[in-house]
């Protein structure tokens, strides 16, 4: 097949299915394995939670969905990662990218719908189902941290809130508990020193969230913690 521009019908979502590189910059090196050869098999994007690598032109078409490739003017790998909160980060800059294409090439907003030529976001796993081939993902990879298939869908639909690098921060004391693998309490409210206690994963704490200029930071007796919602989860408030 000649590599040409695309018809614009889906954008393609993948996961990288390596979780043999699930360490920092993931996606970087996916990317750079991929630009060494593409000749094989590439995407236009590959997302973590520190950047959206790209490798190659979107609005052509690549190699990531055998015969769907002609169909795709963006196709992206979510890159596999070992924390919730790392995981939270990228599937904000997936959605993210995802939703910015389809925009950009008028592609609506509805996942795996329809058959070949019912435009929307398609996962590899759809592809599989109408053009043939025996990937399944990003299905597996998502419902591992925690997305269905029916929050993918609306995710796509209505976005996430604090994509792109802005945290969506709690603001009402109550009881919480830690999700990320570790948290770390500071003496300063700007936690940008002084370390007093580390929170491990499903610790929880009482806490009344103080502002420090745009962000939010839980004061406690041993220091200050982030409120970021991507750190912690809300349990109850308590009177």
């Amino acid at each position: 097949m000649t590599v040409g521009i695309a018809v614009r019908r889906f954008i393609i979502a993948h996961d990288t299915g390596n979780d043999a590189n699930k360490g920092a910059h993931s996606a970087r090196s996916e990317a750079s394995f991929m630009k060494g050869h593409y000749g094989n098999a590439y995407t236009h994007f590959i997302v973590d939670d520190m950047a959206i690598y790209q490798v190659g032109q979107p609005g052509y078409v690549a190699w990531g969905a055998l015969d769907a490739n002609p169909y795709s003017p963006m196709q992206v790998e979510l890159a596999h990662v070992d924390t919730q909160a790392r995981f939270n980060e990228s599937y904000k800059r997936y959605i993210w990218l995802i939703r910015y294409y389809a925009k950009k090439y008028g592609i609506p907003l509805i996942l795996d719908k329809g058959g070949r030529t019912t435009e929307g976001i398609k996962t590899h796993k759809w592809v599989t189902q109408h053009f043939g081939g025996d990937h399944v993902d990003p299905y597996g990879y998502l419902a591992k941290w925690g997305i269905s298939k029916s929050q993918f869908a609306k995710d796509l639909k209505n976005g996430v809130t604090g994509t792109m690098g802005e945290p969506e921060y709690y603001k009402t004391k109550g009881l919480y508990e830690v999700i990320a693998p570790k948290v770390y309490a500071y003496k300063d409210i700007k936690a940008q020193q002084k370390r007093a206690v580390r929170f491990m994963k499903g610790s929880r704490f009482y806490a009344t969230p103080k502002k420090y200029g745009k962000i939010y930071r839980f004061k406690t007796s041993v220091g200050y913690i982030t409120a970021n919602k991507d750190y912690v989860k809300f349990i109850k408030t308590i009177d």
